[in-house]
C-alpha cells in the first residue's frame, strides 16, 4: 500500500513539475496532507520531493537552450521587453561649453580684439522626478546675466507637470523662457545672438512664472507632441514682469502667447541636420505685453509734470524654419515698441519721443555635408537688419567682446550684418564653430569680426 501511494505521489509531482516553478506549492501541500493522514512517512516526502525536483531540473534542461540560465518561454518575454520603451531615466548632471576665440582687427582709431573667452559655461540638472514631474535647471558660470535681479548666473530653474499632456499641455512654473519669445533656430547655427533675440522680451528672453505649452516647438520646456497630429504648437505664459525685470515691483505682470503651425509635422530641433530628412516647415507668430512704470529702455524717469512714467510695451514676433534632406532654413522678425501718452522719451539716437519702436530681422541657411566615421563638416549663411530705438536693447558686440571705450563703440543699433559659418561636426555633441561677420552700420563705424569656438554638450 505505502509503495502505491509513493508512486501515486511521484505521479502527482512528476505531473506538477512540467508546468512552472508555481507548482512546487502545490505538490508540497499534497505531500504534507498525506504525511498528516498517516499514509506517507517524513522520510519518504523527503524522498519523494527530491525525486520530484530532479524530473524539474530534467525538464527545465529540456527547455532551456544551451549557455542559458532561463527557459525559452522566459527569454521570449525578455526579447520583447527589450524593444519595449525603457522607463525614464534619473535627474542626471548636463552642460555645455564654448570655449571661443574671438579676433577684431584695429581701424577707425580704435584698438582691436584678440581674446580667449567663455561664451557660455552652463550645467544644471535635469530628469523625471515621478511619472508627472519633471526638474530642469540650468547655471552660467561664464558671466553674469544682465538683469537678472536677485539671479545672477541661474538662467533656468523650473518644474513640469505633464498630467495633461495629450489635452491640454505641459505646465511649467519657475524662471524659464517665455512663451511670446518664439525662439527659432539657435542651438550653434550662429555663434553669435540673433538681433530679434535682443529686441525680445525678458532677459534673454526669459522670466519668471508660470506656463502651459502643448509641442515641441516649446523646448527645452515640453517635448510633447503637438494638437491635432503635431500639426498645431502653441504656449501661453503669465511672467513677472515688466520688460527686461525679474520682479513685478509695479504690480504688473507681462503676457504671452505664442503658436506655430506644422503641417507635415514638427520640424528638427538642430540647425546643422545631419540626417536625411523629408521636407517639413513650420510657421508662427508671438505676442507679449506688459505695462511698466520703470525706464529701462527710455532713460527717463519723470514725464514733462514730473510724473513717473508709464510705459506701455508690446512686442509682436513672425518666424519660420523648414529642413529639407540636410538642408535646414529660418527667418524671424520682431517689433517692440514702448509708449508713453504723457511723456517723452529718449530714443537711441538721443531723439525725444512719446514712442519707442525697434526692428529686427534676421534670416539664414545651413547645409552638412557628410565624411567618414559619422562625421560632418557644414556651411550656413544669415543676413540680419536692426533699427533699435530702445537705448538699453541692441549694440551688438557689447555682450561678444566687453565693455573697453573701444569695444563699446563697434556696437550698432541700426544697420545690417552678414555672417559666414563654416562648422566641423565630430558628432552631435561636440562642435568646432567658425564665423566671419561683416557689421555696416548705418550710423557708425563698419567692421569685421572672426569668432571660433567649441563647443561641447555633456
Amino acid at each position: 500500500m505505502s509503495g502505491q501511494l509513493i508512486r501515486l505521489a511521484l505521479l502527482l509531482a512528476a505531473f506538477g513539475a512540467a508546468p512552472a516553478l508555481a507548482s512546487n506549492a502545490y505538490v508540497d501541500e499534497v505531500l504534507h496532507a498525506l504525511e498528516g493522514k498517516g499514509l506517507l512517512s517524513a522520510q519518504d516526502v523527503q524522498d519523494i520531493k527530491l525525486k520530484a525536483r530532479a524530473a524539474e531540473r530534467r525538464e527545465h534542461a529540456a527547455v532551456t537552450p544551451a549557455g542559458s540560465e532561463y527557459p525559452a518561454e522566459t527569454q521570449a518575454v525578455h526579447k520583447v521587453a527589450s524593444v519595449l520603451p525603457k522607463p525614464p531615466e534619473g535627474v542626471r548632471l548636463w552642460g555645455r561649453l564654448q570655449p571661443r576665440y574671438t579676433y577684431i582687427p584695429a581701424g577707425d582709431h580704435l584698438d582691436g580684439t584678440a581674446s580667449f573667452t567663455f561664451r557660455r559655461a552652463r550645467f544644471g540638472f535635469r530628469g523625471p522626478l515621478n511619472d508627472e514631474f519633471f526638474a530642469y535647471t540650468q547655471y552660467e558660470a561664464a558671466n553674469e546675466t544682465p538683469a537678472l535681479a536677485n539671479a545672477e548666473n541661474l538662467l533656468d530653474a523650473w518644474i513640469r507637470y505633464n498630467v495633461f499632456s495629450d489635452s491640454l499641455g505641459d505646465i511649467i512654473v519657475g524662471q524659464q523662457f517665455i512663451t511670446g519669445y518664439g525662439r527659432g533656430p539657435q542651438l550653434s547655427a550662429s555663434v553669435e545672438r540673433k538681433f530679434p533675440e535682443f529686441l525680445s522680451p525678458g532677459t534673454a528672453g526669459r522670466a519668471r512664472g508660470l506656463a502651459i505649452e502643448r509641442g515641441k516647438f516649446g523646448a527645452p520646456e515640453t517635448f510633447t507632441d503637438g494638437a491635432f497630429g503635431d500639426r498645431l504648437q502653441y504656449g501661453v505664459g503669465v511672467y513677472n514682469g515688466p520688460d527686461l525685470s525679474t520682479n513685478n515691483d509695479n504690480n504688473e505682470l507681462l503676457y504671452s502667447a505664442v503658436m506655430a503651425v506644422t503641417p507635415l509635422g514638427m520640424t528638427v530641433q538642430d540647425e546643422y541636420e545631419i540626417r536625411d530628412l523629408p521636407f517639413k516647415y513650420l510657421l508662427g507668430v508671438g505676442y507679449s505685453w506688459s505695462r511698466d512704470s520703470g525706464s529701462l529702455d527710455a532713460r527717463v524717469q519723470r514725464d514733462r509734470l514730473g510724473r513717473p512714467v508709464t510705459l506701455d510695451n508690446a512686442w509682436w514676433q513672425a518666424f519660420g524654419e523648414w529642413h529639407a534632406r540636410r538642408w535646414f532654413g529660418w527667418a524671424s522678425w520682431t517689433q517692440f515698441v514702448s509708449q508713453e501718452s504723457d511723456g517723452l522719451l529718449s530714443r537711441s539716437d538721443g531723439i525725444l519721443d512719446s514712442r519707442l519702436r525697434s526692428r529686427a530681422w534676421a534670416a539664414g541657411v545651413t547645409r552638412t555635408f557628410p565624411l567618414a566615421n559619422q562625421r560632418h563638416w557644414a556651411l550656413g549663411l544669415q543676413y540680419q537688419q536692426v533699427d533699435n530705438e530702445h537705448p538699453s536693447r541692441t549694440r551688438f558686440m557689447r555682450v561678444l567682446t566687453g565693455s573697453s571705450a573701444d569695444e563699446l563703440a563697434r556696437g550698432m543699433d541700426h544697420g545690417q550684418a552678414i555672417q559666414l559659418m563654416a562648422t566641423y561636426i565630430f558628432n552631435p555633441n561636440i562642435r568646432l564653430l567658425n564665423e566671419y561677420a561683416w557689421f555696416d552700420a548705418d550710423h557708425g563705424i563698419d567692421y569685421g569680426s572672426l569668432v571660433s569656438q567649441l563647443q561641447v554638450d555633456f
